[in-house]
């Protein structure tokens, strides 16, 4: 239930919500043994490269082909499950235009790879190229917090350095 706090603004928690809710709302209608064919160990290995490398990490998931699990880059495994979120928002009662809107957020995130934790690190790493680390990490934290207060999704925020 990382949805909410992920942000890193509004929008984007909401974009996470819907994401989250939308697939939880089709998944409790389907035949609950496809969650069978995913282990926890593969769970658990989803969990740990999703923390580590975000989007860009290999999925272990059951959804691809059904009765089967299949390897897949989180982003593809994103841009697949929208139509299932779409899916379950609509059958909730969440207006179509609503959550078109806020899963194109989350779609055009997995197609940048701008996460916020993504955004952070490259962020950080062009700060370290000409700051000592604390003043790297002020410069970048000012930044996010500028970028923040617009109020834009995070895959839309530049990622030049404004130092």
């Amino acid at each position: 239930m990382r949805a909410l706090p992920a942000g890193p603004t509004v929008i984007d928690m909401l974009a996470n919500a819907a994401f989250l809710l939308g697939l939880v709302a089709v998944l409790a209608n389907e035949d609950p043994r496809w969650a069978y064919v995913l282990s926890f160990e593969r769970a658990e290995h989803n969990f740990v490269e999703s923390a580590k490398v975000g989007l860009a990490a290999e999925f272990s998931w059951p959804f691809v082909k059904p009765g089967q699990v299949s390897t897949v880059p989180g982003s593809r495994l994103v841009t697949q499950l929208l139509s299932h979120a779409r899916d379950g928002l609509t059958q909730a009662g969440v207006n179509n235009a609503e959550a078109d809107h806020l899963l194109t957020i989350v779609e055009s995130r997995a197609a940048t790879g701008q996460t916020g934790a993504a955004w952070q690190r490259k962020m950080l790493a062009d700060a370290d190229r000409r700051l000592d680390r604390e003043a790297a990490v002020a410069a970048m934290f000012q930044r996010y917090l500028q970028c923040a207060a617009t109020g834009d999704p995070v895959h839309t925020w530049p990622t030049t350095p404004s130092l």
